[in-house]
């Protein structure tokens, strides 16, 4: 493991895990596209697949996740006769499978390695941060289904600040896992 690979990847999990919109008319687009996200983690966990079995699994969740991101981007880019808040819906509800399926994974990868290595007390209050960063994205999930309220903008707010949480924790706690 080393710093850049996983900036890579914790700057791509921000990406997946916020929604930034700007509208323009009934097209929406997301300045802290997925899209992008998936490709930075991606060339971040494509150097750290040899290290374990979770590693290797979250590099091919994130290629799945970059084709899912690629689906969800059309699927809200477009503009649909009928019913485009069912597609919107649907959208983001993708979008937040793989945030948490992908989060999930790198931080299991962690753990593992810390475990290799025998550094557990690295990564020991890791499922806990998971588990904090996963619930308050499904609940954004509901919250942007319904509509853009008062409620919703705080729930972003909220994810900003816990994914940046899990990102920094992460990060400075996992410095220890690749000093060679």
């Amino acid at each position: 493991m080393n710093k850049k690979n996983s900036l890579f990847v914790l700057i791509g999990i921000f990406f997946i895990c916020t929604r930034f919109w700007i509208s323009f008319g009934t097209v929406h687009i997301d300045i802290t596209n997925d899209i992008i996200g998936y490709i930075l983690i991606f060339l971040g966990m494509k150097d750290l697949s040899s290290l374990n079995s979770r590693f290797k699994k979250g590099t091919i969740l994130s290629v799945i996740g970059f084709a899912a991101a690629i689906l969800s981007q059309y699927l809200i880019a477009r503009d649909w006769p009928a019913a485009p808040e069912n597609m919107y819906s649907i959208a983001i509800g993708i979008s937040v499978v793989f945030a948490i399926y992908f989060t999930y994974y790198y931080t299991e990868a962690l753990v593992m390695e810390a475990r290799i290595q025998e550094k557990n007390a690295v990564t020991r209050n890791y499922q806990v941060t998971w588990l904090l960063l996963a619930a308050a994205i499904f609940i954004h999930y509901f919250a942007f289904k319904s509509a853009t309220t008062m409620w919703s903008i705080l729930v972003e707010a909220l994810i900003v600040v816990l994914s940046l949480y899990y990102c920094f924790s992460v990060f400075s706690t996992s410095r220890q896992l690749y000093e060679d």
